[in-house]
């Protein structure tokens, strides 16, 4: 009996610090910004937050880009490489 222990011990002293916590994708979310400009070509995204921090950002593709224009309301989260990951737009007419 106290072998078995003796071996799950180092069993989970080796095993728990290769278990890490799933690190989440979105390094910052801005829940409402104002899109200033939309370029396809080099698939960035120039957004101005509520702050009045303006932003200028690749997108991680081109087709997140689509839809949206200048004056558009969104939410938008970005990844630890300053890479906009998500966009959302949000109706306007939503507080």
């Amino acid at each position: 009996m106290k072998s078995f222990i003796l071996i799950s011990s180092l069993l989970c002293m080796l095993v728990v610090p290769l278990i890490t916590p799933e690190e989440s994708p979105a390094a910052l979310t801005y829940t409402r910004v104002r899109v200033e400009a939309v370029d396809q070509a080099s698939q960035s995204l120039t957004f101005k937050t509520t702050d009045g921090e303006v932003w200028t950002l690749a997108a991680l593709s081109a087709d997140m880009l689509t839809d949206l224009h200048k004056g558009d309301t969104c939410s938008v989260e970005i990844d630890l490489d300053n890479r906009v990951t998500k966009i959302v737009k949000i109706d306007s007419a939503s507080p």
